[in-house]
């Protein structure tokens, strides 16, 4: 292949992969805005009633934004009360994970024993107000049973 053949190749395959990248963080900030907007108008409303239940019954739940280490994210951190968990325990998130081409929006708990994924969703619209209070009431049901041994 000729010389000029080559860099003229190598100017389209590098201007095709940035335009793939441009179009990728598009989307990706596109999902992140979608979920966003799913976590204040469901998720957070869901998790401020639990922690209010939380809070008449003694605990000291907290709900955190953006605090897991991949965002945007929004989670609950239940406060259980008399429970001696390290910082950070015994807690329900949400997060925008990207461990495919698609980005994600996993569910998941952490407790002792560690972290167990819980559910993940391919789009924020799918995420409902009855789904979010089912997986977070089964996820405190589990941290109370871990705790209680």
């Amino acid at each position: 292949m000729r010389d000029h053949s080559r860099h003229r190749l190598a100017l389209i395959t590098s201007r095709y992969a940035a335009r793939q990248q441009e179009k990728l963080a598009s989307d990706r900030r596109a999902f992140d805005d979608a979920f966003r907007a799913v976590s204040g108008e469901v998720i957070k409303p869901v998790l401020e009633e639990v922690a209010s239940e939380l809070r008449s019954a003694g605990h000291v739940p907290r709900i955190a934004l953006d605090e897991e280490p991949e965002a945007p994210s929004v989670a609950l951190e239940l406060g259980i009360r008399g429970a001696s968990a390290p910082p950070g325990a015994d807690r329900i998130a949400f997060a925008v994970i990207q461990r495919r081409e698609a980005p994600e929006v996993l569910a998941y708990l952490i407790v002792r024993p560690p972290p167990m994924d819980l559910l993940r969703f391919a789009s924020p619209a799918e995420i409902t107000a009855y789904q979010v209070e089912q997986l977070v009431i089964d996820a405190i049901e589990h941290i109370f049973a871990c705790r209680s041994v």
